[in-house]
Parts: structure tokens; C-alpha cells; sequence
């Protein structure tokens, strides 16, 4: 399969993902929250595999400077979700804690919609560097897009009407695919340094979103069960990638 085919494919898969967390959620909602710590704490160890294990490396050995950038991606996904963007995973047990700025419907959208554009624009950077690259990327937003789409669609029906919750969770959806593309078009002949530069922020936005978003779920009950999610997710995606041919 081409790098083209390839992009379009996972990042709408990726898409997909955020539309099965939206499904769930629209259907079974007790169920969602019963065992998100679970899904949490597998995708967060999946994330931080994939970060720890490929995208740093990768990105060091393309950008002497990589390490700055793992930093100021970091950074950027911290002030993003400090402002307009909720998390991947807890807030969905927690909606009476939720910020207030919140609770405005059409912020929380643009925010979400602008995150989920990233994550297809990752997943064209980790297929333009190689095929085992982008196949870990994509795994990663793929592992962190379903609990996201249920997050989102949880605490969209709390400051507006369901089927425009339903409408604008899959707009968000479709953001992925949609980066992705905007990436193959406009982002063509990138210098090896400018590559290893947005791999390195794309690492510091797995790591955020990892120690953030999903680590904190498994220390909320069963803790050594949600422990064993974790390393089970970190030991299938090293796995995985040994047995990916790059």
C-alpha cells in the first residue's frame, strides 16, 4: 500500500474510532463509564510505548534539537486543554467538576475539532517518515480517539441538545482524516530536520496526553488491575513494533 492510501486509510479509521466512542456513549452510557478505567489505562500505555519507544528516537536521530520540541509539544497540548479542550478520560466520571468555560458548546467544539486536525497531521508525519512509524502513530491516536469521542459527546450533551452534540462529536471525527489529507496536499518535500521537529512535538503531545489525560484513571479504583491494563498496552505495542518490518 502507498504512503497516500495508507494516511487516508488509518486516519480514517482514527476517525472512525471517535464515532464508536461516540456510539458508545449514545447507547451505553452505564457501560462507558464502568469500564473506561480499563480502556484508559491500556491506551496510555500504548501512547507512552509508542512516544517513548519510536517517536523520541526517531525524532533525535532527524533533529539534534529534538528534545526542545518533545517539550513544546508538550507544552502546547498542556495550554490547550487548560483552555478549550476537555481530556481524553476522566472528566467523563466527573461532570460536576467540569470548568465552566467548559460548558460553552461551540469553545469546547473548535477546541476538540483543532486537536483531532493534530492528530491527523501525526499520523501523514509518521507515514512520510516510514511505514512502521506510521503505523504506530496512527495506533496511538487511534487508542486515545475512542475515549476521546466518548468524552466529548458526554460533556456536549450537558450544554446543548443531543443531536447537535451528536452533528458537531462527528465533526471532530471527520477532523482527522481531514488533517491528514491537508497534510499529503500542503506539507510535500519537508526537510529530514522539519520532519524530526514535528515528530518530536507529535511525542510531546503522546506524552501529555498519556500522563495526563489517562495515567491519572488508574490510580481511580482497581489500581493493580488498571496497573496490568497499562503494562499490557506497553508490552503489545513493543510487540507490535518488533514485529513490523520498517
Amino acid at each position: 500500500m502507498g504512503i497516500e492510501a495508507s494516511i487516508i486509510l488509518y486516519s480514517a479509521i482514527a476517525g472512525l474510532s471517535t464515532i464508536v466512542g461516540i456510539i458508545l456513549v449514545f447507547f451505553y452510557e452505564t457501560l462507558v463509564i464502568r469500564y473506561s478505567h480499563y480502556v484508559n489505562s491500556f491506551a496510555a500505555g500504548l501512547i507512552l510505548g509508542i512516544a517513548f519507544f519510536h517517536l523520541i528516537p526517531e525524532s533525535l536521530h532527524l533533529a539534534d534539537d529534538a528534545m526542545d520540541y518533545v517539550f513544546f509539544g508538550f507544552l502546547i497540548f498542556y495550554l490547550l486543554e487548560s483552555f478549550i479542550v476537555i481530556h481524553s478520560g476522566a472528566e467523563i466520571h466527573y461532570r460536576e467538576k467540569i470548568n465552566p468555560l467548559h460548558q460553552k458548546g461551540i469553545i469546547m467544539f473548535s477546541g476538540l475539532f483543532f486537536h483531532s486536525l493534530i492528530d491527523g497531521i501525526i499520523i501523514a508525519v509518521g507515514f512520510g517518515t516510514s511505514q512502521k512509524l506510521g503505523l504506530l502513530t496512527s495506533l496511538g491516536v487511534i487508542a486515545h480517539e475512542l475515549p476521546e469521542g466518548a468524552t466529548s459527546f458526554s460533556l456536549m450533551i450537558n450544554s446543548m441538545q443531543r443531536r447537535t452534540a451528536l452533528l458537531l462529536s462527528a465533526a471532530v471525527a471527520l477532523a482527522t482524516p481531514v488533517g491528514a489529507i491537508g497534510s499529503l496536499i500542503f506539507a510535500r518535500g519537508l526537510s529530514e530536520v522539519t520532519i524530526g521537529i514535528l515528530i518530536a512535538m507529535a511525542a510531546g503531545s503522546f506524552l501529555y496526553i498519556g500522563a495526563s489525560d489517562l495515567i491519572p484513571e488508574t490510580h481511580e479504583e482497581n489500581g493493580l488491575i488498571n496497573a496490568c491494563f497499562l503494562i499490557s498496552g506497553v508490552t503489545i505495542l513493543y510487540v507490535l513494533s518488533k514485529m513490523l518490518m520498517i
